[in-house]
């Protein structure tokens, strides 16, 4: 069997080079690729593997050693444990050059098509509270009524109140149904 470049439960630091369409940071170890989720571009961190595959692996990160210059605060870190919104960490500019990127390279390797010029994607002016359908997961927990969304690849709920991207009156609507079911 061929020897990987990374082991399982090891502990690297990386430099980050590039986002997977599912925008998941992406490292390489001689040329073996890891994907890092909510790592970005130019940032060095320190990452754990957490699974190792025959064409890639993947690693949790543990620490960021140096910030990408494109790296943003993000009001609240269960969006991006719920995946509500995975790329709230990076700056809005380059969220819409990174929706840019996804169409070239669907155009480019998936239909063929390079010769195709691809516009720059247009941008809201305020990028949150402009979602207007909402599915939410409700769930007692301790006997409580709460609403959220669950964290990734599992079925444990995490109550959020404030969805940030959503009509801030779909938050409010969602707050009231809850308290009319708890009754």
């Amino acid at each position: 069997m061929e020897e990987m470049p990374v082991k399982k439960n090891q502990e690297l630091e990386v430099t980050v080079v590039d986002l997977s369409y599912l925008g998941m940071g992406v490292a390489k170890v001689d040329g073996y690729p890891i994907f890092v989720e909510n790592a970005l571009p130019q940032e060095k961190i320190l990452v754990r593997i957490v699974k190792v595959g025959k064409k890639f692996g993947f690693g949790k990160m543990l620490s960021i050693i140096q910030k990408s210059p494109h790296r943003q605060e993000v009001e609240n870190e269960d969006l991006l444990r719920t995946g509500i919104a995975p790329l709230s960490h990076l700056k809005y500019e380059q969220q819409l050059v990174f929706k840019q990127e996804q169409v070239r390279n669907v155009l480019k390797k998936t239909a063929k098509m390079p010769e195709i010029q691809v516009e720059k994607t247009i941008g809201m002016q305020q990028p949150f509270g402009y979602r207007n359908k909402a599915q939410i997961p409700i769930r007692k927990i301790d006997g409580i009524l709460q609403t959220g969304f669950y964290r990734k690849n599992s079925h444990e709920l995490i109550p959020i109140d404030h969805f940030f991207i959503q009509d801030p009156a779909i938050d409010a609507a969602i707050i009231v149904i809850r308290e009319i079911l708890q009754q």
